[in-house]
């Protein structure tokens, strides 16, 4: 690696969160360095879920379409008595805002390689496996990272822990972790059909409360299959699991003679989370930031909410628009967002992992009144936005019938847009207002329903399929909205003037790091709406 040269960022870690993040700072032609200590990228699974929030992350990427192609709907789920009988059938069928399936299951082998190859060909980005770091140390302009074998310190502006739960960046540089409280020890089984082999008759994703042994199983597309079994007993985990061991558990789908055990490994699934996610020019991301029980499928997808919210913020600092200070805005927007994760995964688990017979039978009770599901978990960022009824929520984001149908961010970009119903409010918009979204880097348009009958000079008019832009944004009573580069809403009012006002207070949160801004913000809630007119909640 050429040691002379000072890195925009370096990078920690080589797993999907880690290549996430190379591809996307190298997509906005920064120089990034990858150090991994593992020889090749590791070739057993481990996650198995996204949402349809990660695919539009990937999207970012430009490696949605690829990625779709290797996954399979994860639209059945089940929760499942103790003799297979269905307690709960609930199933994921709720229209997203990102325009993609609810949630999808993968072997994750087959679509790591499709992220390290995006991240590899991405300009700008270099990437050196068999790479131990040894050292991290903070210069105040910038960090030297030293690696196993080699003397000369390498230099990067800013360094980035993307390197798991045992991270070295995060005890290098002393962050410590809060511990939520939850803690529970798991076999996870991955197995494989054997060709010929009749499919095992497993759901989509399927949880068995039995008290005796709570357990979950997934298909993840081909002949890939995953089972889950929690250690109730005392056994030791490496005993328990021993193929001998897990085999017998298995029975009631497969045998030896019908499938192959890829992996057998025991995890004590825990929920921890990281004081802060940034000190100075040193940062985290994924696991190394985070760690949550599996029971919402959300892990992966929090380490790629890390990756593409870091990614904005970090090249906002890089380019000169925003201070370096502004770095605080990853940690205010991403920590209390993943902790509401763990915190409901938590909940979750707990039902999942009951083992005393008296209460399971009461949550089974409770449960059988449940025939649907309901729209995902979806909290509000932690911070970095307007309050409101949209502020810190996903943005919709439509398919444009007058390109194709492609999706919104594959027409605009992925940097902050404004949206609006109307064309002439970005046309009535002051010089000053104009200079801001310019300098910011905003993209514009207006979203509509029709082709109109004239076109505003200057302004991109861009005809949705259906209406859901129009009605979700309509049923707050607003004709414009401001999204942040990550997907989330900045802000949304109706009017000229109360846009005005919106850019002035972007700016200001961007470039002189006027945070907090979801705290209290009685102004902001007041101008969402013109004079005579009330916002919907």
């Amino acid at each position: 690696m050429d040691v002379a040269k000072t890195y925009d960022v370096a990078i920690v870690g080589y797993g999907p969160v880690g290549q996430a993040l190379a591809t996307l700072l190298g997509r906005q032609g920064l120089s990034v360095l990858v150090l991994e200590k593992r020889a090749v990228l590791y070739p057993l699974p481990r996650a198995c879920h996204l949402d349809h929030e990660a695919m539009r992350i990937l999207q970012a990427m430009g490696i949605s379409e690829e990625i779709d192609a290797a996954m399979v709907p994860a639209r059945e789920y089940l929760l499942l008595r103790s003799d297979m009988s269905v307690l709960s059938n609930l199933p994921r069928n709720w229209e997203t805002p990102s325009g993609w399936e609810a949630s999808y299951h993968f072997y994750q082998p087959e679509i790591e390689g499709i992220f390290d190859d995006t991240a590899r060909s991405t300009p700008g980005v270099t990437v050196h496996q068999s790479t131990a770091a040894r050292t991290v140390t903070d210069l105040g302009d910038r960090v030297a990272l030293t690696v196993e074998g080699q003397d000369e310190p390498i230099i990067a502006r800013y360094v980035i822990g993307a390197d798991g739960a045992n991270s070295l960046v995060r005890e290098q540089i002393g962050i410590a972790r809060e511990d939520l409280g939850f803690e529970a020890t798991w076999v996870v089984v991955d197995v494989e059909m054997k060709e010929g082999s009749e499919a095992p008759n497993v759901p989509d994703t399927g949880q068995i409360l039995d008290p005796l042994q709570p357990s979950h199983m997934a298909w993840l597309g081909g002949g890939h299959y995953r089972w889950e079994f929690m250690i109730v007993d005392g056994c030791d985990p490496v005993e328990a699991a021993r193929p001998e061991n897990v085999w017998p558990k298995l029975e009631r789908w497969l045998t030896e003679d019908t499938a192959t055990v890829l992996r057998s490994t025991a995890y004590t699934f825990r929920s921890l989370v990281a004081t802060t996610f940034n000190r100075s020019r040193v940062l985290l991301a994924g696991d190394a930031a985070h760690l949550m029980p599996p029971f919402m499928g959300q892990g992966m997808v929090s380490g790629l909410r890390d990756a593409v919210t870091l990614s904005w913020i970090l090249t906002m600092v890089l380019k000169g628009t925003a201070p370096m200070e502004f770095l605080n805005a990853y940690t205010e927007s991403r920590k209390p967002h993943v902790t509401e994760y763990i915190t409901e995964s938590v909940r979750v688990g707990q039902m999942v992992c009951e083992t005393d017979p008296v209460k399971a039978s009461e949550r089974d009770r409770k449960l059988e009144t449940r025939t649907e599901s309901s729209p995902p978990f979806q909290p509000r960022l932690g911070g970095g936005f307007v309050d409101g009824p949209l502020g810190g929520r996903l943005a919709v984001q439509p398919r444009i019938s007058s390109r194709g149908g492609a999706l919104l961010d594959d027409v605009l970009g992925h940097s902050f847009a404004l949206l609006t119903l109307s064309p002439d409010l970005h046309a009535d918009l002051s010089p000053t207002a104009g200079a801001r979204l310019k300098q910011l880097g905003v993209s514009v348009a207006a979203i509509v329903t029709t082709t109109p009958v004239e076109e505003v000079t200057g302004v991109p008019i861009l005809v949705e399929q259906g209406d859901r832009f129009g009605a979700w944004l309509g049923a707050v009573r607003g004709d414009w909205v401001l999204v942040r580069p990550d997907g989330y809403v900045f802000d949304a009012g109706a009017g000229t003037r109360s846009l005005e006002e919106s850019i002035d207070t972007l700016h200001a949160y961007v470039t002189v790091c006027s945070s907090r801004l979801s705290e209290n913000d009685d102004a902001a809630r007041g101008r969402m709406a013109p004079s005579g007119v009330t916002v919907g909640s």
